[in-house]
């Protein structure tokens, strides 16, 4: 930062701090540079650090600190200046003296020099005044205010001319600037337009004199773009980025928005030039000036993300809205739908091709009514051209494709067995006596499986697949050889817990887990790699890259850094209808290309690498090494570490990695780095020479090439480039049949290029040009096949949606939607035809039966379940749902039948599912995962690697234990490869968990039916989600319930029924691991999958019916006296299904040829000669492995003859010539066959491969030593092969039955006590489960809390509520479903808790209790008690206290009809004695005492009357609430004290003294109290138990059953684990 180096006023500490505080700062080389400018103004270093700190890379944060900063500072110089030109005290006195020589007034004198002191007048006024006439003081001011206007006139004139002169050399230098673009850019283009070129020389000149632009201020009207609208545009540019944008940004955006009228633009702008301000731009003209809408589609989501934030405030200046459509989280819908209310959207082509699908497909209004406008297209080469082939699929299932995966788990392992018999080119090498036969490995896979399929698997595939099987299997092949041989890790694919693929041909980017391979490739990678497989899909919607872009005809505008050569701009403009503006660069490019280096070995080509990195390293300078591959990556860090070079790597755009680099940085990548990647260099590494790029391949066209060279030099930088490639690996020969060798390459190249004189990387440059026209025809090719599988799928879609309704009517035209997607399958090889397209959706041919049941659920009609049983037979989910519709339509027995008919045939895909996870694990016993398997020859590579292999042969000993053989080199690998096979274990155990709940719905129903109905009850089938709420909801379940979903949508199975009729479950007692089965499984697995080496399918048939029988005899009666259940999987189901696999296939010599007669067309005769060469490599280890399952005899006789080739290695050792070696081995062979360990026969053949072995070595001995050993390796692993295939049916019988006999053996005695206690632990735990049980139930009835809240509910429900309504709303499914959403079994701190249970301490289960099960049932209450009481005595003293007003309001009534009464007799008695003459002594007192009654009620009722009112002003509810809290913080409630006690009493006088309530009211309360009390223990005596019960049972049912079930298959499994890892 050179800049910041001119700043005197900083230390050197602080120079340093400020550029390296830059440099991690992630804005561009303009903004720095303007903060480099900005930072020389400010002299307060600590203030500059700071703001850079607590920027947050917040560009606009950062500038409003700094500017207050620059203009503190300059307020600050101004203020010191005028310090400086101040008067100080001596000054003033001479000006006194002066003064008085002017004025005679002493006071006038003293008043000027006040005025001066007031004005704060600088020196040069006052002393210019002075020099002037003046006789008073009036005068004087004058003159000092003269001088003042003549200064500022005299200063601004100076400043003027100053900014003139400044502006005319900015202008100047524009000028040439401009001058100089618009002739390179005449150059490039051959043209140029003058009136851009005035209009851009007036727009810059008025940059000097900037205008101010309103807020409100908006481009002109006028379509045409006017110089007031640019001016606009630039100003506001420099308002938000604070500085103008330069020439050519401006000329690339005017090229671009002058576009022709029917046709698009692309453009060519060299990196670093600022392309995310030129697309801004234009997309604001386009926006404003042609009122369109815009879609800018960037190379990744990142970027997406990135520049819509990031520029949202700088569109905002314009009015104009922005946002980006990445949502990749199911949270961010509603962001998803506002966005298309925007101008302008950023995304990556997915996106927005995702949201196409929805919007047009899908019919989902995502896009609302968004009018589609221009699109500019960021890094346009690498999606037009680069990603050519690349289309957006929206992932949806297909119901009945999971069990396809068992066809490709068959593929797989057939190519896993034979691997040893396969050659370098793809043949399967058989023996047959001495005669050998090659056949094409494709030709023989695809016939296995076809008798495979015939012969065993057509019970264990859907029938209405076998179709889609037939056609597919072909395919399904060759990319599982592709995947085996010809697709390699860290290559064509990350493994990163998924397959992730890389684009390492182009791009480098390792795309995200969602984009897949199609037709079974990516399922072959995940079995390679041991991962569990994903189902397979049928692609049935998409839209390709190259349908979406053409979707945009003329509105089409691109930039990229390079647009490549003729060839591609030729397919661009052919394709997308474009055409193209080639801009210069801002600076002139220093880009210097070192001589390229192609080296013709491996190590050379490190070497070469290493010497490249030091050089430069040396020089001060830093590297980036482009690689093709991940692995190169790793491979060259590995190198250089050696040689002390530490470096970065970075292989993913997910990384972060620090873009500013100086001296001595290494950085190591794949392509990505060679595109879109902006790495700054500082000024120290500037002035060393800057960036060196090394590309380690030569790229398949100039374009990338240039791409990755464009990562250095940029800006007018200084930079240099080098290719250092291997010849074998990037010689591109495309279809030149003739080059074999890099000689063939150097003789072609001689004959067709006119060059003297050449380098090997000449050659590499000469044939990938040649070959460009080829790659770009294929990508042409590609394009249109595209293009009309683009046409055919909107024609599908507009036959599709006028049959079914998409949304109403989602299962037919589903149905309709995977007709057209097997119909694409089939025919997208041989090229698609929109006029079939609705013949195959009117078809009945490839009917989906699961859409018929989906079809079904919707409708509720029975016929289409019985439709789909028809088509489906024996599939368990039409006969479910079948059931359940009949029983709804209360069809009770015929339902009965149906289900229990159904649940059988769930239990079979149990059945099949732990079948084929058997004939998984013995695939991989037989083919070990861990031993390094030789990669195939690539297509690509020119030629043969030959490999340098030991001279001297190891000693080899089959006696040795198999389990050392296979034992991982390191602890890390193990635990790698154990997490592996747990998650295939577990996802198969996920899916068997939906079929069992499906099980377990089937027999809730039953058992709901066998339960009497009332006169007044009927059964009510409900529908209930399969995977519950409280699993959806617990994120350690999320791969669980996505493996769950896959069975559920395969199905399809979207929900289970409930009959609600509530009935105790029974407890599930019996474990599903039939674990010795694995003995059996194993033992006679591994023997028959290693025989299938050769074994034909009638031989396999035999061994079915007559070996596996015997044997199953066998381990009976070793396990007699052991009771085991083998009905849920036994004899029938996995036996059948393992041997079955494992013995099927045309392995049979004698099959083999007969076959070839009629299928096998690829099968030849081929001489031993030949056979040894196609072998490939074998390692020692494997040869140990390969001959474990042979008898004694065949181990004694192959080990012979492996020691007699070791004895002529090792005598052979010392021999200096061919006699002598030829003799050295008749005297060992001689030797060897009289001590008859060798035959006659065998001794020849040895010779012969002695003879064979010179014979390739030209006579050189030392080549002779080199080669012999792996050649006797080779022959050795031959006749190992040869051993299985020369038997007759009853010798390999036997063979099997002794080899089983002593692993049995073996295997039994290893576990023989463990088998013995499992059935004791069994029962054992059987009881301790029982106790469990009641020891729960009395912590239960014995909690004083729970028995307390209950009493409560029961209180409550009792006293306050209807209990009609009670009793309909509390029934016992309505608390068992309360109870289950408290407690859930599948919750991690549960299981947790129940596997650290000891069953047999009773204080362990009670803190169990306490701990795991208490806190539902609290919850349960809680949820329960609406009103939150916490005592008993809440709920009746309400009701007491009113009971009580109301007889108080009772009492005053009755007073009042008293008094009338009174009143009324009172007046009649008056009105008979006024009618008397006179009144007696007796009627007069009769009369007084009357007054005087009724005046004493009248008072008593007044009494009363205002008690009634003292009742109606007190706040019964809070004070009554009150004084039970006050109570219970005495402690006065005791849960088994029913009685008003005296301390009750005595506290609750207190408290009503305390608080001065009346007598009236104290004695109110008094009364509710005891009342209350006396309820209570009435209720307490006469309970009735309303939720008790219920809960009790469903204690019972949901809790404990639940726990007893979890302990009991949680540790019956662990011990069954414990026993099965020792059998295997």
């Amino acid at each position: 930062m050179s800049g910041i180096k001119e700043n005197q006023s900083l230390s050197d500490k602080e120079n340093q701090t400020i550029p390296q505080i830059l440099s991690q700062m992630k804005f561009d080389e303009d903004k720095k540079l303007i903060l480099q400018e900005q930072i020389k103004k400010i002299a307060n270093a600590d203030k500059v650090i700071k703001y850079l700190k607590e920027c947050n890379q917040n560009w606009e944060q950062l500038q409003i600190q700094i500017q207050k900063e620059i203009v503190n500072c300059k307020q600050s110089e101004q203020q010191q200046k005028i310090q400086e030109k101040s008067l100080n005290i001596q000054e003033l006195m001479n000006i006194q003296k002066q003064l008085y020589q002017k004025i005679k007034s002493t006071l006038e004198v003293h008043q000027v020099i006040q005025y001066i002191q007031s004005k704060n007048l600088s020196k040069d006024v006052i002393n210019n005044a002075l020099t002037k006439q003046f006789n008073s003081i009036k005068e004087f001011q004058q003159l000092i205010e003269n001088v003042n206007v003549e200064n500022k006139v005299n200063m601004s004139q100076s400043f003027f001319q100053k900014n003139i002169e400044i502006h005319k050399q900015n202008t100047l230098e524009w000028n040439i600037q401009i001058s100089e673009l618009f002739k390179e850019f005449e150059s490039l283009n051959k043209r140029v337009d003058q009136n851009i070129f005035q209009t851009l020389q007036q727009l810059y000149r008025q940059f000097g004199y900037p205008k101010f632009f309103e807020k409100s201020d908006d481009f002109s009207k006028s379509p045409q773009l006017q110089f007031g609208d640019l001016l606009l545009l630039c100003s506001r540019v420099r308002q938000h980025f604070s500085y103008y944008p330069r020439p050519v940004q401006l000329l690339s955006v005017l090229e671009l928005f002058n576009h022709h009228d029917q046709k698009g633009r692309l453009a060519q702008i060299y990196t670093g030039e600022g392309k995310t301000l030129i697309i801004a731009m234009l997309a604001i003209l386009l926006c404003k000036k042609k009122n369109q809408n815009v879609d800018i589609v960037t190379s990744s989501p990142v970027l997406a993300i990135r520049d819509a934030q990031e520029l949202a405030k700088f569109y905002e200046l314009f009015q104009i809205s922005v946002a980006h459509n990445i949502h990749e989280q199911q949270e961010q819908k509603k962001n998803q739908i506002s966005c298309y209310q925007c101008q302008i959207i950023y995304g990556d082509p997915h996106s927005f091709q995702a949201d196409i699908l929805r919007h047009e497909y899908a019919e989902s209004g995502i896009m609302l009514e968004r009018k589609q406008g221009y699109i500019i297209v960021d890094e346009v080469d690498s999606m037009l051209i680069d990603g050519n082939s690349n289309k957006t699929i929206l992932s949806s299932s297909n119901p009945g494709m999971l069990d396809l995966t068992k066809v490709l788990r068959l593929i797989w392992d057939e190519i896993c067995k034979i691997e040893n018999n396969i050659t370098t080119d793809l043949k399967v090498i058989m023996a047959v006596g001495q005669d050998h036969y090659s056949i094409d490995l494709q030709e023989y896979i695809e016939n296995t499986l076809t008798i495979q399929i015939n012969e065993v698997m057509k019970s264990y595939l859907p029938k209405f697949r076998l179709n889609y099987i037939n056609f597919i299997k072909k395919s399904w092949i060759e990319n599982a050889i592709e995947a085996k041989f010809h697709l390699h890790e860290k290559k064509h694919y990350l493994i990163d817990n998924q397959v992730r693929i890389i684009d390492y041909q182009n791009t480098g980017v390792v795309h995200k887990d969602g984009m897949q391979w199609q037709k079974g490739l990516h399922q072959f990678l995940q079995l390679k790699h041991n991962l569990p497989i994903t189902p397979l899909t049928i692609s049935t919607n998409f839209l390709s890259n190259v349908g979406f872009f053409k979707r945009y005809n003329n509105t089409l505008l691109g930039l990229t850094g390079t647009l490549g050569s003729q060839i591609t701009q030729d397919l661009l403009a052919k394709q997308y209808n474009v055409d193209f503006v080639f801009m210069p660069p801002y600076k002139k490019r220093l880009l210097k290309e070192e001589p390229g280096i192609a080296t013709l070995s491996k190590d050379e080509w490190f070497n070469e690498i290493q010497k490249a990195v030091q050089l430069q390293k040396s020089k001060g300078r830093a590297v980036l090494i482009i690689n093709q591959t991940i692995d190169d990556v790793n491979k060259i860090e590995t190198h250089l570490k050696k040689h002390n070079l530490d470096s970065i790597t970075y292989v993913d755009d997910n990384q972060e990695i620090n873009k500013e680099i100086g001296p001595g940085t290494i950085i190591i990548a794949t392509n990505l780095a060679g595109r879109g990647t902006d790495l700054t260099t500082n000024q120290e590494l500037e002035s060393n020479g800057g960036l060196h790029v090394i590309m380690s391949f030569l790229p398949r066209n100039i374009r990338i090439q240039l791409q990755g060279f464009g990562r250095t030099a940029r800006q007018g930088k200084q930079g240099t480039a080098q290719l250092i490639v291997s010849f074998h690996q990037n010689l591109y020969i495309g279809p030149i049949k003739e080059i074999k060798t890099v000689y063939d390459s150097m003789h072609y190249y001689q004959l067709h290029s006119k060059k003297l004189s050449h380098s090997k990387l000449d050659i590499l440059i000469f044939f990938r040009d040649l070959n460009e026209q080829q790659y770009s025809n294929e990508i042409e090719e590609r394009m249109n096949k595209l293009l009309n599988e683009d046409k055919c799928f909107q024609k599908f879609c507009q036959i599709a949606k006028s049959q079914a309704n998409i949304k109403t009517d989602k299962a037919a035209f589903k149905a309709l939607e995977e007709k057209w997607g097997l119909y694409l399958e089939e025919h997208q090889d041989d090229g698609l035809n929109e006029n079939d397209i609705e013949e195959k959706l009117n078809s009945d041919e490839a009917q989906n039966p699961k859409y018929l049941i989906l079809q079904g659920i919707q409708k509720g009609d029975i016929k289409l379940f019985n439709k789909a049983s028809e088509i489906a037979i024996n599939d368990p989910y039409s006969e479910y749902y079948k059931g359940c519709q009949l029983i709804r339509s209360s069809k009770y027995e015929e339902g009965i039948q149906t289900l229990i008919q159904c649940k059988s045939l769930f239990q079979n895909k149990i059945d099949d599912e732990q079948g084929f996870e058997i004939v998984s694990k013995l695939s991989k016993i037989q083919v070990n995962p861990n031993q390094q398997v030789e990669q195939k020859q690539d297509s690509q590579q020119s030629e043969i690697k030959i490999q340098k292999e030991n001279t001297q042969m190891p000693l080899l000993k089959f006696s040795r234990e198999q389990e050392t053989q296979i034992k991982p080199t390191n602890q890390k690998v193990k635990i790698e490869i154990k997490q592996i096979e747990n998650a295939q274990e577990q996802k198969i155990k996920n899916h068997i968990k939906v079929y069992q709940k499906a099980i377990e719905s089937i027999d809730d129903i039953l058992n709901t039916l066998q339960s009497k109905l009332g006169e007044d009850e009927k059964f009510s089938l409900d529908w209930i989600p399969v995977i519950d709420y409280d699993e959806v909801n617990n994120p350690d379940l999320k791969q669980c319930i996505k493996d769950q979903q896959e069975v559920i949508e395969d199905g399809p199975l979207p929900k289970l029924g409930k009959l609600y009729k509530i009935k105790k479950k029974k407890g599930f007692w019996e474990s599903l691991g039939m674990f010795f089965l694995g003995v059996v499984q194993f033992v006679v697995g591994c023997a028959i999958c290693v025989f299938t080496c050769g074994a034909a399918l009638p031989i396999g048939r035999v061994l079915i019916a007559e070996g596996i029988s015997d044997i199953m005899l066998a381990v009976k009666s070793i396990w007699k006296g052991i009771p085991i259940d083998w009905g849920a999987w036994g004899q029938n189901k996995v036996i059948k299904i393992a041997t079955a696999l494992g013995l099927a296939g045309p392995g049979g010599v004698q099959e083999a040829l007969q076959l070839g007669g009629t299928m096998m067309k690829s099968l030849k005769k081929v001489g031993i000669t030949e056979v040894l060469k196609q072998i490939p490599a074998v390692t020692f280890e494997g040869l140990e492995k390969s001959g474990f399952w042979l008898t004694h005899m065949e181990k004694v006789n192959i080990e012979n003859q492996y020691n007699t080739l070791k004895q002529i290695s090792d005598i052979t050792q010392n021999a200096n010539t061919q006699t002598s070696i030829l003799n050295l081995a008749k005297q060992v062979l001689c030797e060897q066959q009289s001590l008859k360990n060798i035959s006659q026969e065998t001794s020849s053949e040895l010779f012969d491969l002695v003879k064979l072995c010179i014979q390739q070595s030209c006579g050189d001995t030392v080549g002779f030593k080199n080669s012999f050993c792996q050649m006797a390796q080779k022959y050795i692993k031959l006749q190992i092969a040869k051993s299985k295939q020369e038997k007759d049916v009853v010798k390999i019988k036997d063979d099997l039955i002794e080899v089983c006999s002593r692993e049995s053996h073996k295997k039994y005695n290893n576990v023989k006590n463990e088998i013995q206690q499992y059935n004791q632990y069994k029962e054992a735990l059987k009881y301790e489960l029982q106790c469990f049980s009641n020891i729960i139930l009395d912590c239960y009835q014995r909690d004083e809390e729970i028995q307390k809240l209950l009493f409560i509910l029961e209180v409550f429900y009792e006293k306050q509520c209807d209990q009609k309504k009670v009793k309909e709303v509390l029934t016992n499914n309505f608390i068992q479903s309360m109870l289950r959403q408290g407690f859930n079994i599948h919750n991690r701190q549960v299981q947790k808790a129940c596997n650290q249970l000891q069953l047999s301490n009773p204080q362990s289960i009670k803190q169990f209790y306490q701990a795991s099960i208490k806190p539902s049932l609290q919850q349960l209450c809680r949820d329960l008690n609406v009103k939150q009481y916490t005592e008993p005595i809440e709920v009746i003293l309400f009701i007491e206290f009113f009971n009580q007003v109301k007889v108080k309001v009772e009492q005053i009534k009755n007073m009042r009809n008293n008094l009338d009464i009174q009143h009324q007799n009172m007046e009649s008695l008056f009105e008979q004695i006024r009618v008397r003459q006179y009144v007696n002594f007796f009627d007069r007192e009769r009369a007084l005492a009357q007054i005087e009654n009724y005046k004493a009620q009248l008072e008593n009722f007044k009494k009363q009357a205002e008690q009634i009112q003292e009742l109606q002003n007190f706040n019964h509810e809070y004070y009554l609430n009150d004084i039970v809290q006050y109570m219970k913080r005495l402690g006065l409630f005791n849960n088994n004290d029913n009685n008003f006690s005296f301390q009750h009493q005595q506290d609750l006088r207190r408290y009503m003294m305390k608080k001065q309530i009346s007598t009236f009211l104290s004695d109110m309360i008094f009364q509710a109290f005891r009342n209350s009390f006396n309820q209570i223990s009435i209720l307490k005596q006469n309970r009735n138990s309303i939720i008790t019960n219920k809960l009790f049972l469903a204690i019972e049912v949901e809790i404990i059953d639940e726990i007893k079930k979890y302990l009991y298959e949680s540790r019956m499994q662990t011990l069954e684990k414990k026993i099965a890892n020792q059998i295997y």
